[in-house]
């Protein structure tokens, strides 16, 4: 079956990023001429959920999320839109503005380096190119990029004072540029029958045509570029390095089309990279940095260890509890339930990841309850003395209603998952959606197929044969249970009625008691051999200074025999190999660095990572964070708590002291108050009334610095293999910027005479905001923080939320918690909701099904029942109610109340035959005694191995499922007869 294949489900959601590359400008000048008429214009569009705004110095991000279950194309559509009506009005030297549509493809699959510490960029750029170019030939391929390289301009530097010696302007350079390098079509003209397309000599074809343009006149000389600038390729400046292990590289990043098979994508991709390979001088690696088909091959090979270790111990139950033929029915049924509901899971869109195959695991010891029922009650038929086919029919005919309702409502526990809105909805939706698929199979398979084998393979039993039987099959251990201490215990609790329902909610409210010591949380850890160290160096940190903090990190990094390999990145986040951690962009004070280690092993894992902590806890002049992957949906940090208010220094203030909040509490690490950091700019204060007097505009003094400090790029050149370079005039690049080169800077008047800067603007040192943060168009503080392993987030949170609410804001001021609490929030009411649909659909079947209020709940007794055994096996495990743990008690929901319904169908049955209540309860009782035990083995065995291997998001659901199994069960088989003789006893 060729479904597609994926490390974790696909998140489509609904959303956008603007990224605006401004360089040179402040955060609050961004701000102001960038970010405020960008979000204006956005916030028109409907559906609107949040626009969030980072801005930073000469980078601002505007991300747009719209509400869950809108049209993610159509919105897109609208914010590209929207942008284009404000673009003419944003500033003309803006370097670039990128919207970029949110997509579950943006992840690489595949992240290789081209390593080389002595072959020049522009030949590791060609090389990539190349290989580039053969990539996306793959129809699995959606895109290819190559990063962290310097791109290659053409470089006009000037000599300004030259420059101002001859009166010629920046805008002189600039108009001969532009009109010499014009590419202007000369029409068509016909001659006699034939048509002729016009050619221009067009564009500059070298540098040295460049270099002789005419630029002005002085003296009556004509004034060539080359008399005032060099003219050279150069490489622009750096802002994004990359090593791999140390070694410098360049990485090619490999992105897959969406609801494609990974390791049908990865195969062709792997052969050209094999073939391109061999083409690479010897001073020229290419490395792989990160495979997502190796995550996945591990991660799904896991999977279908413990569905294969949950078939043989169900099969060994079934072996052991009935005899083989019986044995052979039942298991018959997994096969065919497995290959043909994942073919309805394939045709409904979804793929094979973890959330699909832990369904399976679920569904395993499920799906062969109704043949285990069924065939055990044409066993009962047999033993009475029926031929196999008539045993079929009467077994079937008896108990296929109760199995079609059993079943329906253990559907119905699914179903609300399906509806679950939000990220975690459609995170968790394959799990129902397999399950539902697997289960109605089953159903299918025990109503038509297992009786139809039956008949054929059963044969008819002689009192001989059965005495014979009973002592061969291992149901005469259960037999004596049965009869002995079950007899004994149903017929005390039927006698002490008001006792056992007393002890019953002893046990209940005792449970509900302990829940707070278990504790709440939502997705754990990711458990993968790899982490992520980010370093921050304060603002205005350069790219070097920032190089060797990285530097001295990769040094520990190499001291450490378990590191496989790393990924440093110094300007840049690494590009996105995970679906829930997003790229920083440029920031010339950040690094990253993705580590993979040989193996994962716990707590190696786990004594690591403190290690790295405690090594870089208090690094000089950096703030280094060691961060693990996480599971679930996306989330910044667990700890993430918003200040909104308008002035930048109260904002600062009201941080400080919630920052000082989270770190009182223990627990906590990583803390991150973007707004504590500030920076030291350069202000250039124009004097407007002398700007006026001489007659110079102040957008002409604003261009005149951009470009001879930051650079201007004025044109494109393209040469003869038709690669295009911008061309960009700047003060001479080798020449480090100094106070006293702003000396150098003239500014032309609208005489057209040049006057120096030093006459117009004073220059000096401000403290300005490092970073700006907004939030539905409000400027915010944003402060965030890591938990330790173990940590529990209410216990530190609880007493943060108490000094808020304590808090003196000032007005307009207020604080809003997100992160993992309002992700749980809103994944737990999706969940709530789910549950009371979940129970009122239950309810309304059994209603039906057995026309009364009163039997319906007695049935759901089961459900508290359950409760009482996830709790404390949530509680003895260690695990807390994670959102996999409550996905666990919705299950049970539907899978306790199936003894039940089968216990009570059976009761009304007997009763319809004449016996009295008591009699009819314990033969109710004695008779199903077996199959409920059978089927709650099976289901307990099916889940027993992603339990014990399926790590910390597996096992809550797991221990949750079990416990309430168990319990309930056991309680059942005594709690429902007891209320049954209370409420039902007049009910025939």
């Amino acid at each position: 079956m060729n479904m597609p294949r994926m490390e974790n489900p696909e998140i489509d959601i609904p959303g956008a990023s603007v990224v605006v590359i401004y360089p040179g400008t402040n955060p609050v000048d961004m701000e102001h001429l960038v970010v405020t008429p960008i979000e204006d214009a956005l916030n028109e569009l409907d559906d609107i959920k949040s626009i969030e705004t980072n801005i930073n110095n000469g980078l601002a991000i505007i991300h747009i999320e719209f509400y869950f279950g809108t049209d993610a194309d159509k919105k897109y559509d609208d914010v590209v839109e929207k942008v284009n009506t404000v673009r003419n009005d944003l500033p003309g030297e803006i370097y670039d503005l990128n919207i970029q549509q949110w997509s579950v493809s943006d992840v690489c699959m595949m992240q290789l380096a081209l390593v080389s510490d002595s072959v020049e960029y522009r030949v590791l750029q060609k090389k990539a190119e190349k290989l580039e170019k053969e990539l996306k030939k793959e129809s699995g391929v959606k895109k290819v990029e190559i990063v962290a390289f310097p791109e290659q301009e053409v470089r006009i530097s000037l000599d300004i004072e030259k420059m101002a010696q001859m009166n010629i302007s920046l805008d002189h350079i600039i108009n001969a540029i532009k009109s010499n390098n014009a590419n202007i079509p000369g029409g068509a003209i016909k001659l006699d029958d034939k048509s002729f397309s016009i050619k221009t000599s067009g564009s500059y074809k070298n540098l040295d045509e460049i270099r002789n343009t005419v630029i002005h006149s002085y003296q009556g000389r004509l004034i060539y570029l080359k008399n005032t600038a060099t003219v050279n390729f150069d490489y622009e400046d750096t802002k994004y390095l990359a090593r791999l292990s140390g070694k410098r590289a360049i990485y090619i990043t490999i992105k897959q089309k969406e609801g494609r098979n990974v390791f049908i994508t990865t195969e062709g991709v792997k052969a050209k990279i094999d073939n391109f390979r061999e083409s690479l001088d010897d001073d020229i690696s290419l490395e792989y940095v990160y495979d997502q088909s190796e995550e996945v091959a591990l991660k799904i090979n896991n999977f279908q260890s413990n569905l294969i270790q949950g078939i043989i111990l169900v099969g060994i139950i079934i072996l052991l509890a009935l005899s083989f033929k019986s044995a052979l029915i039942v298991i018959i049924a997994i096969p065919l339930s497995i290959v043909t509901g994942l073919a309805f899971v394939d045709w409904a869109g979804f793929g094979l990841e973890q959330m699909s195959i832990a369904a399976l695991v679920v569904a395993l010891g499920l799906l062969v309850d109704n043949s285990i029922v069924m065939t055990e009650n044409i066993n009962r038929f047999l033993s009475m003395g029926y031929k196999p086919k008539e045993a079929a029919i009467k077994g079937a005919s008896e108990i296929g209603w109760p199995i079609v309702s059993a079943t329906v409502t253990t559907l119905l526990a699914f179903v609300p998952i399906i509806l679950i809105p939000e990220k975690v909805g459609q995170f968790m939706r394959s799990m129902p959606v397999t399950i539902i698929a697997t289960l109605s199979v089953s159903l299918f398979i025990a109503l038509t197929l297992t009786p139809l084998i039956a008949s054929r393979i059963f044969k008819q039993k002689s009192k001989n044969n059965l005495i014979i039987t009973e002592k061969k099959n291992n149901h005469r251990y259960l037999r004596r249970f049965i009869e002995g201490p079950y007899r004994k215990i149903l017929s005390f609790s039927l006698s002490h009625k008001v006792l056992i329902l007393i002890g019953a909610l002893s046990a209940l409210f005792g449970s509900l008691f302990m829940v707070k010591f278990v504790g709440f949380s939502l997705f754990p850890k990711a458990e993968k051999p790899q982490f992520m160290i980010s370093i921050n160096l304060p603002e205005g940190t350069n790219l070097d200074k920032t190089n060797c903090v990285v530097g001295e990190v990769e040094a520990v990094l190499d001291t450490i025999e378990d590191v496989k390999h790393y990924a440093s990145n110094i300007g840049h986040g690494n590009p996105r190999i995970y679906y829930n951690v997003w790229s920083v962009n440029y920031l010339k004070n950040y690094g990253d660095i993705f580590v993979f280690l040989e193996e994962y092993e716990t707590e190696k894992f786990d004594d690591l990572i403190s290690q790295l902590r405690k090594t870089f806890n208090n690094f000089p002049g950096a703030k280094i964070n060691v961060k693990e992957l996480e599971q679930g949906t996306p989330i910044t940090a667990p700890i993430m708590i918003y200040v909104e208010g308008d002035n930048i220094d109260e904002l600062r203030k009201i941080a400080s002291d919630v920052e000082k909040f989270i770190e009182n509490e223990e627990g906590t690490l990583n803390i991150d108050n973007e707004l504590a950091k500030s920076r030291t700019d350069l202000f250039i204060d124009i004097n407007k009334e002398k700007a006026n007097l001489f007659g110079v505009p102040i957008h002409e003094i604003d261009k005149t610095i951009r470009a001879a400090i930051t650079g201007m790029s004025i044109s494109k050149f393209r040469n003869q293999d038709g690669e295009e370079f911008n061309i960009v005039m700047r003060l001479p690049f080798e020449d480090e910027i100094r106070m006293s080169d702003f000396e150098k800077i003239y500014v032309k008047s609208m005489s057209g005479k040049l006057i120096p800067l030093r006459q117009l603007a004073s220059i000096e040192f401000k403290e300005a905001p490092s970073l700006i943060t907004r939030y539905n168009l409000s400027r915010t503080a944003l402060i965030t923080a890591d938990l330790e392993k173990g940590a529990n987030l209410d216990e530190i949170m609880n007493p943060v939320i108490q000094k808020l609410n304590e808090y003196p804001f000032p007005n307009g001021y207020t604080y809003r918690i997100a992160g993992e609490l309002e992700s749980r929030d809103e994944a737990f009411g999706g969940m709530k909701i789910a549950m009371i649909i979940a129970l009122i659909s239950i309810f309304a079947v059994l209603v039906l099904q057995f026309k009364s209020f009163t039997q319906p709940l007695i049935i759901f007794t089961a459900i508290p029942l359950a409760l009482i055994g996830s709790i404390w096996a949530l509680f003895i495990t260690g695990n807390t109610f994670s959102f996999a743990a409550l996905i666990g008690l919705l299950s049970l929901i539907g899978i306790v109340i199936n003894n039940s319904i089968i216990l009570v169908d059976y009761t009304n049955k007997l009763r319809d035959s004449g016996k009295s209540i008591i009699e009819a309860l314990k033969i109710a009782g004695e008779t199903r005694f077996t199959p409920i035990i059978l089927t709650t083995l099976t289901t307990i065995g099916g889940l027993l191995p992603l339990t014990l291997r399926g790590g910390t998001m597996w096992a809550p659901m797991g221990w949750a499922i079990i416990g309430g199994l168990l319990v309930s069960t056991m309680l059942t088989l005594i709690i429902v007869p007891v209320l049954y003789n209370l409420f039902s006893g007049k009910v025939k």
